[in-house]
C-alpha cells in the first residue's frame, strides 16, 4: 500500500537569510538569496514528487501573504 503525502514548502525571509519552511514550521537550511531558496525548494519538490508525493511551493510576500510558485501532483506509477 502506498501513502501519498501532500506537502507545502514556503520560501520566506528569516532575519538576514532566506529559508524553506515545511508545513508545520520546520526550516530546511538558510540561503543567501530568495532565488537560491526558491531553487532549493523547487529542486526538492521535484525529487519528492518523483517519490510519489504532492508538493506545493509558495513564496511569502512582504505583506505576509503567500504566492504559489509551483504545484505538482505526484507521479503516477
Amino acid at each position: 500500500m502506498h501513502s501519498c503525502l501532500h506537502l507545502k514548502y514556503i520560501v520566506e525571509r528569516q532575519r538576514k537569510a532566506w529559508t524553506v519552511c515545511m508545513q508545520g514550521g520546520t526550516c530546511a537550511g538558510f540561503f543567501p538569496s530568495r532565488r537560491d531558496a526558491l531553487r532549493a525548494a523547487l529542486g526538492d519538490a521535484e525529487r519528492v514528487c518523483d517519490l510519489g508525493h504532492e508538493v506545493e511551493v509558495y513564496a511569502r510576500r512582504m505583506d505576509g501573504s503567500l504566492r504559489r510558485v509551483a504545484a505538482r501532483p505526484a507521479d503516477q506509477p
